[in-house]
């Protein structure tokens, strides 16, 4: 039910702002609005208010605001018979048209950079400042960059560091470039160049950099191992059958190579050196190549040290943008790969099963992690309208260009079979995406 209720919150919230652009836009410009649609037809039930009908179609993913004088979704032809009207969307001059259509893609950028810049402004910023990698996997960029467990990282591209949430964000803003790492590694001081082969985004997925956690329990899973041999939150663990522990990483890889083995914890709690024989219990667990392992685990949840510190509210807007829009340059940047072959549509795509995953997932950890989750795929939603598809926001953005130029309107007759294809080329992108689901979950 939370994946269905987090979905459903998340598309009726972007699609009713998208939507709500248009309207706005048009009753702006004196468009009558004939329909305000979430879903696209054919129309199931509503109510009409004026000259609007406000009702819900079918097909759910997407929405439309049909104008009077403009051939959309609805492939309405009769609309554009006869002289224009000035209730009608194409009797308006080519600039009030630019800021009908596109009202609706600057309506979700706003309503990204609100729920960002909004969540950082009343929640403050959580700030992580350890900047030591705890564990740098195998193969991994993070470990062909040369960095190492235990380097506490400086800075990066001469910029200070002093958290590790600029430590992610500023490996992100050099996404394909040539990086120079500056840390300390056991007290001697090491510089890192990295030429820009080594971070691309193709290999991104494969960064595998992970922050130093202290071997404290942050939280205990009920009906584990765990739990039953008396461990709690707060625990410090000093050693696991005589072996010091001094980070989590150091815990977790013995405890994994011991499914089934009893392991003697020694607890610092309150003060008091305490002592408990936990047995990890077995799993089974997938690797990247597809075999199957055999490790231990005893349910614990790491300890996060972190601070949180108050942001001004013309910080949090500066912050919230630049967040967004450090996001933006990774999908545009990675839509362009899957276009130009390099990345496979595949894996590049993702529909309604993958996205509702995603939001019930995030919605375990909390209303608010699920705001930040729908004020950037607000942002996709945008730039993905943008896109010039027929029967998109960018394809009606084309055909408004266009008629600008030639200075008289494109025919009926193509506009219909403009929209024809846009809306074929859609259901076929739509059908492809819910077989690409499909087959994630299946395998």
């Amino acid at each position: 039910m939370i994946y269905f209720l987090s979905i459903a919150f998340i598309l009726s919230l972007l699609i009713f702002i998208h939507e709500l652009g248009h309207f706005l836009a048009a009753k702006l410009f004196g468009v009558r609005v004939e329909r305000f649609s979430i879903g696209f037809p054919p129309r199931l039930f509503g109510k009409k208010i004026g000259h609007t009908d406000y009702c819900i179609s079918a097909i759910p993913f997407g929405g439309y605001v049909k104008l009077s004088g403009m051939l959309d979704e609805s492939l309405d032809a009769e609309s554009m018979e006869g002289e224009p009207q000035p209730h009608e969307f194409r009797s308006k001059n080519t600039f009030q048209k630019l800021i009908i259509i596109s009202a609706g893609v600057i309506m979700n950028f706003l309503l990204a950079i609100l729920i960002l810049s909004g969540i950082l402004w009343f929640k403050g910023e959580k700030i992580y400042p350890n900047t030591t990698v705890g564990f740098v996997q195998e193969q991994s960029i993070a470990a062909k960059m040369g960095l190492q467990n235990d380097d506490r990282i400086l800075a990066i591209n001469g910029q200070k560091i002093s958290s590790w949430g600029e430590v992610t964000s500023a490996f992100l803003e050099n996404v394909g470039n040539s990086i120079q790492i500056e840390v300390n590694r056991d007290g001697k001081i090491v510089d890192l160049n990295v030429p820009s082969s080594v971070l691309s985004l193709e290999n991104f997925k494969n960064f595998e950099l992970y922050q130093q956690y202290t071997a404290t329990v942050g939280g205990v899973v009920a009906g584990t191992p765990a739990e039953k041999s008396g461990m709690e939150e707060g625990d410090k663990i000093v050693s696991i059958n005589d072996t010091p522990i001094s980070n989590w990483y150091d815990m977790t890889e013995i405890v994994r190579a011991n499914p089934n083995k009893p392991l003697l914890f020694t607890i610092l709690r309150n003060g008091e050196t305490l002592k408990m024989t936990i047995t990890p219990e077995e799993q089974i667990e997938k690797d990247e190549q597809g075999n199957l392992n055999s490790i231990g685990k005893i349910g614990i949840i790491y300890h996060v040290e972190f601070v949180w510190e108050k942001v001004s509210f013309g910080n949090a807007i500066i912050k919230g943008t630049n967040k967004l829009l450090t996001f933006l340059y990774l999908q545009v940047k990675g839509f362009s790969m899957m276009l130009t072959g390099k990345v496979p549509a595949k894996d590049a795509l993702g529909g309604p099963l993958v996205i509702g995953q995603m939001a019930g997932e995030i919605a375990k950890t909390g209303f608010v992690n699920l705001l930040e989750f729908a004020g950037l795929l607000s942002a996709i939603l945008a730039v993905i309208n943008i896109l010039p598809i027929p029967a998109l926001d960018g394809g009606h953005l084309m055909i408004i260009v266009i008629e600008g130029i030639r200075r008289k309107p494109i025919s009926i007759r193509a506009k219909m079979i403009i929209q024809q294809v846009g809306m074929a080329i859609l259901l076929l992108l739509m059908v492809f995406i819910f077989y690409n689901d499909i087959t994630r979950f299946l395998n």
